[in-house]
């Protein structure tokens, strides 16, 4: 049986099997609300009534939960985190994969911990022990103090145990250099030869500017051809612009005819994945040992096998071929836009030879 009996401060009081149920009745800009507390007491739907007029439209009847205080690495923080990497740092959707990937671990090693007191003793360094992919755990928990410290102001640098204490690991001195990068010019052309349409027009990009395959997506989305300044200037057919560098800013790279009509190709297909991109290389590598392989049964010969390769590698192979031609260390810093010319001796330039100088023999 149900009957109104009384008005309460929120609407009325109606029994429902023998027990007063409090009901909020209220009108607000313009509309109606009727919504049960489900309350038996005054006193605790007087709460309900302070929740519901807080925000009307989105109140739901149910246990209140007192705000803690402090700063969580809860959903809402990671989130608002992610959107930050998203539209602000614009990180590559690869990166932000494996970013949500790590904060969501984090979240689960820091739950209910207020960031604000956490420790590398006390909490990082147990968390990460035993963990593989370490320089992306770090480096993701590291990003998301800096985010707190200098963009949200949710922490000031004394509250970050990370600052300055907590580095992201290096490779080893030498390690890099142990591995030659560089593509061999043979096996490039073996692969470029079985590959066909915006694939192959990508491989023809990278090999003719050493961009890194990011800003090959984004110029195939939304890049330009412009014509060089100087157009007698001898084997440059034109200006390849990427609206966004790696490094930020807009990037133009001068380019020869066959990395003209290639660019040509790419904008006009509009769209470009990087993931099917870099299956699609493997592939082509794979097919060209699978037909060596076959040669080589009908013949009797050793297989002329090649490397399979990723298109990550066409920068370095064309910042140290450029090296190894006679270009000048800086021209070819600045041909790949590089911010600090140290990072051609570094990481593009390990294996090439520096051209011979005078000497005396």
């Amino acid at each position: 049986m149900r009957n109104a009996v009384k008005p309460w401060l929120g609407g009325y009081v109606r029994i429902t099997d023998g027990r007063p149920v409090y009901v909020i009745r209220k009108r607000i800009d313009g509309r109606q609300f009727e919504i049960s507390t489900r309350c038996n007491t005054e006193r605790a739907a007087l709460k309900q009534l302070e929740k519901f007029e807080a925000d009307p439209g989105n109140y739901a009847p149910g246990e209140l939960v007192a705000k803690k205080e402090g700063t969580f690495l809860d959903e809402a923080l990671a989130v608002r985190f992610l959107v930050h990497c998203r539209d602000v740092k614009k990180n590559s959707p690869e990166w932000l994969y494996q970013q949500k990937r790590y904060v969501a671990w984090w979240a689960k090693q820091l739950q209910g911990i207020d960031l604000r007191k956490v420790t590398l003793q006390g909490h990082i360094h147990p968390a990460l022990e035993g963990q593989t992919a370490r320089p992306h755990r770090i480096a993701t928990i590291k990003a998301v103090y800096a985010w707190l410290r200098k963009v949200t102001n949710e922490i000031v640098p004394s509250e970050d145990p990370t600052l300055d204490a907590l580095m992201v690991p290096q490779a080893q001195p030498g390690a890099r250099s142990l591995k030659n990068k560089v593509i061999d010019a043979d096996h490039h052309k073996r692969a470029r030869a079985v590959m066909a349409g915006h694939w192959a027009a990508a491989i023809d990009v990278q090999a003719g500017t050493g961009w890194h395959i990011t800003e090959v997506r984004r110029f195939a989305q939304a890049g330009a051809i412009e014509e060089h300044p100087n157009g007698k200037v001898q084997g440059i057919a034109g200006v390849l612009v990427c609206p966004e560098a790696k490094g930020g800013g807009e990037l133009r790279t001068s380019v020869s005819p066959k990395v003209l009509e290639a660019g040509k190709l790419l904008l006009a297909r509009g769209s470009f994945s990087i993931g099917k991109y870099r299956l699609a290389v493997k592939e082509a590598c794979e097919i060209v040992n699978v037909r060596a392989l076959a040669e080589a049964q009908k013949t009797g010969a050793k297989p002329d096998l090649i490397e399979i390769f990723t298109p990550g590698r066409y920068r370095h192979t064309v910042g140290s071929m450029a090296v190894n031609s006679g270009d000048a260390p800086a021209q070819v810093s600045a041909f790949l836009n590089h911010k600090d010319p140290r990072t051609l001796k570094r990481f593009y330039a390990t294996h090439a030879v520096v051209p011979k100088v005078t000497t005396l023999l």
